[in-house]
């Protein structure tokens, strides 16, 4: 997929277990990708499908257990597995791929 296709791009950590991916995040009209750097010991690359997300939410990212900042995505499917961000400007990730989840959604075809 070629930028000029992304809705949104920016630089993520992913939560992985307790380890957080450093790279990158992107929003296309059909699914959320994060690229990890190549610097990163986990490098294989997530793909979500926008019509298998539930629900996404700001959450605060934290440290030693303690909430710190509210730059946190959590994003859940459908069978209820969560997915962890943190990003620059999360209110804008969430309203991105939520407006695109919907879209995504309405191409279905049943």
């Amino acid at each position: 997929m070629t930028e000029k296709h992304y809705i949104r791009e920016g630089l993520a950590n992913m939560w992985k277990g307790k380890e957080g991916v450093g790279g990158k995040l992107y929003l296309s009209s059909e699914m959320l990708h994060h690229k990890p750097h190549a610097i990163n010991f986990q490098r294989e690359e997530t793909y979500l499908p926008l019509t298998d997300i539930s629900k996404v939410e700001r959450e605060r990212s934290r440290l030693l257990g303690l909430p710190l900042i509210n730059n946190g995505l959590k994003v859940t499917t459908h069978e209820g597995h969560e997915v962890r961000y943190v990003v620059n400007k999360a209110g804008e990730w969430v309203d991105a791929i939520e407006r695109a989840a919907a879209e995504a959604k309405k191409q279905i075809v049943i």
